[in-house]
């Protein structure tokens, strides 16, 4: 039974399965940043603690569970990730793809940059609210400049975001 058992779990590992992502946030910035990992509604949920305030230089680490889809903020009140904030958002393990970009719909409030683990996906970096489509969507724009340009997919990654990059 025990070899029944083991070899599923190799098959599934095999067959390019993830169970959890790690993630590496970086405060770069001179000054402290409050973030916030939300969870989006019907989505696998995030559980793990919350970052809370990044003193500058400071890393932290977070594993995302396999499937989460929602976002990561830069939130003055730790609460949640609605309002006037600049973000990140994941959807992880879609079609085994993770999607990701730079969001300041909301508003522009923090230089932010996402890049992959691997290095063989694309880098995007947000450093003012007038950042080009290709890197962020831009304040009050939903539709991405009307081809969801942000968004970039990828295999599976870990990522690290970087404040003030």
């Amino acid at each position: 039974m025990l070899a029944i058992i083991a070899s599923a779990v190799l098959a599934l590992a095999g067959a390019g399965i993830v169970n959890a992502h790690s993630f590496t946030l970086h405060n770069n910035c001179g000054y402290n940043v409050p973030l916030f990992v939300d969870s989006w509604p019907g989505s696998v949920a995030y559980t793990g603690p919350q970052p809370g305030t990044l003193t500058p230089g400071q890393y932290y680490g977070l594993t995302i569970p396999s499937g989460w889809n929602s976002r990561i903020c830069h939130n003055p009140d730790g609460a949640n990730c609605w309002g006037q904030d600049s973000m990140t958002e994941f959807n992880m393990d879609s079609g085994g793809l993770a999607y990701y970009d730079i969001s300041n719909i909301e508003a522009y409030s923090i230089a932010q940059q996402i890049a992959p683990a691997s290095g063989s996906c694309a880098t995007v970096t947000c450093t003012s609210a007038t950042c080009p489509c290709d890197q962020a969507y831009p304040v009050g724009d939903e539709s991405g400049c009307g081809d969801d340009a942000p968004v970039k997919a990828c295999s599976d990654e870990d990522f690290t975001i970087t404040y003030c990059p």
